[in-house]
């Protein structure tokens, strides 16, 4: 059964005007690991609070009008992130259960966004407590927990039938020894059954030493799972005496598992994330937030850590009844022209606004430029006559020439910037084009702590290989939104190193004119063709 309208926007058990806050998991970090029920209540948040081990893609999820905290990756704060800013500042937990309490007390909906389950090792339990205090109607909403999943997609499953049917999952963190509470060492040494360590990177070798202390044997198979489930999955084998070693050579670094058992040996017959094609890429897809998921998706599904990095906002256009305007004229042109999807829905949009449907196409051209805008012009209930077989302004008027069109009355409906070829081409045949703006494409705000991701790993970053590119005023604002945050040297820096890819040859020209190489033109504009360019440029071997 598929959602309502009214099932998306009606915050689920708030009553008397106040407020129901959602302590929801978000998982390991893979998005598809998301919960329906997750899933849900972000459709229906107004406020986000946000970890930094959420992955910033399920933020897509939110409506528009949603305020978004996220917590700076390596701080013990929070701070205001996009896509949605609010207020700057960081936020510690008492900040979070204040912000809870008074934005649910405003009757809002409210997403406190925790990665894996809020619960396992989180503080899901206390902030539940603060807001049972308050007086705030509230649920637990259970995630994919990392100490199970991380491992998993390393081979290496918590229990098995012919290894152990126990496994005990503990915090490797001094915090809970801090607070009187002793790990029982003897105890989980001499348990058969695996050991499964959270936030244990930096106590891995004192662990290791204590469990060997108590009586574990010192070749007990051990594995660190860095970013579990994660395209940038790192994972090192070694023994229980050796693993604090292995990990150091290789530069381990939080977020990390670390799992001591026999079950670790499986890891050599059932490893397979780590097997696909573009496992250990970081590919940055620029697109527009709401237009980038099955790109994201399909990356992902190939192994490479997609990080969508919107450096389009699609927004309408600065004088919306120009366009309703021109919409209303359909009757005294031959034909439409869209050329692109946010195309096709600001047209059958404004279509509507103005109180006519698909009808008013009757015995008109419809042409859409590219395989996806004659996909959008479906959705909306029209089939394109014409799709251009070259998805620019030359392969168009190649097209219209053809069929002796380009001399007819023509309403384009484009973005506020574009080429003049096809007017160009229309004028000098004979015809008119009025060209109706059908939306503008503006910068979007990024979260800082995904602009420093992007750092190589020597700063203290991820780093990235790959950038795909649909526009060259995409890469004109992916330039200033990364020399604004990590300077302009630097951005350029890390783009020379990474590998280019354009969608058409007319985007390649434009990335060229700002000084950065292409290193690969998808030959279509496709999902399919952008990933076949990726794995011609990509090394498939991390």
């Amino acid at each position: 059964m598929h959602e309502t309208d009214a099932s998306r926007s009606t915050p689920v058990g708030t009553a008397g005007g106040v407020g129901m806050v959602s302590i929801v998991g978000a998982g390991p970090w893979d998005p598809e690991l998301l919960t329906l029920a997750g899933r849900r209540r972000l459709r229906q948040a107004d406020v986000v609070i946000a970890d930094y081990l959420a992955n910033p893609a399920l933020l897509a999820h939110c409506p528009p009008h949603v305020v978004i905290h996220q917590r700076t990756e390596g701080s013990r704060g929070y701070r205001s992130g996009a896509p949605r800013l609010a207020s700057e500042g960081p936020l510690r937990q008492s900040e979070i259960n204040r912000l809870m309490i008074e934005h649910a007390r405003a009757g809002r909906s409210v997403v406190r966004l925790k990665g894996g389950d809020p619960c396992m090792f989180g503080r899901g339990g206390e902030e539940a407590q603060a807001l049972r205090e308050a007086g705030i109607p509230f649920e637990l909403i259970p995630g994919v927990s990392a100490p199970i999943a991380a491992p998993e997609a390393a081979g290496i499953p918590v229990t098995h039938r012919h290894f152990t049917p126990a496994v005990t999952f503990v915090s490797g963190w001094e915090a809970y020894e801090k607070a009187g509470l002793q790990v029982a060492w003897e105890h989980l040494a001499k348990s058969a059954g695996t050991l499964v360590l959270m936030m244990s990177i930096r106590n891995a070798r004192a662990n290791a030493e204590r469990l060997i202390a108590a009586g574990r044997d010192p070749s007990t198979p051990a594995a660190i799972v860095r970013w579990g489930t994660r395209g940038i999955q790192h994972t090192v084998v070694g023994e229980l005496s050796t693993i604090a070693d292995r990990a150091r050579d290789e530069g381990i670094r939080p977020p990390a598992v670390l799992v001591v058992g026999e079950v670790v040996r499986l890891r050599e017959q059932i490893q397979w994330l780590e097997q696909r094609p573009l496992h250990g890429r970081r590919v940055v897809v620029t697109r527009a937030a709401d237009q980038a998921e099955a790109l994201l998706t399909a990356l992902g599904q190939l192994g490479a850590d997609a990080v969508a990095l919107p450096c389009l906002e699609v927004a309408p256009p600065e004088d919306p009844s120009a366009l309703r305007t021109a919409v209303a004229s359909i009757g005294e042109h031959d034909g439409v022209v869209l050329t692109s999807p946010n195309g096709v829905r600001a047209f059958f949009g404004a279509l509507d606004e103005v109180e006519l449907d698909a009808r008013a196409l009757a015995g008109k051209h419809v042409v859409a430029v590219g395989a996806g805008t004659a996909a959008a012009c479906r959705r909306a209930g029209v089939r394109a006559d014409l799709v251009p077989a070259k998805a620019r302004s030359e392969g168009l008027v190649e097209l219209l020439r053809a069929h002796d069109l380009l001399h007819a009355r023509w309403l384009h409906v484009r973005a506020d910037e574009g080429r003049d070829v096809l007017a160009s081409a229309v004028a000098e045949a004979g015809g008119t084009l009025s060209l109706a703006v059908g939306y503008r494409t503006t910068r979007p705000a990024v979260p800082q702590r995904l602009l420093a991701s992007l750092r190589a790993p020597a700063d203290g970053g991820e780093g990235f290989h790959a950038v795909t590119l649909a526009s060259g005023k995409t890469a004109r604002h992916l330039l200033l939104t990364l020399g604004e945050a990590l300077g302009d040297d630097e951005a350029r820096r890390l783009l020379d190193a990474a590998k280019v890819v354009c969608l058409g040859p007319v985007t390649a020209a434009e990335v060229q004119a700002l000084g950065l190489r292409v290193d690969a033109i998808a030959d279509a504009p496709t999902d399919e063709a952008v990933i076949t360019a990726l794995r011609t440029v990509l090394d498939t071997q991390p």
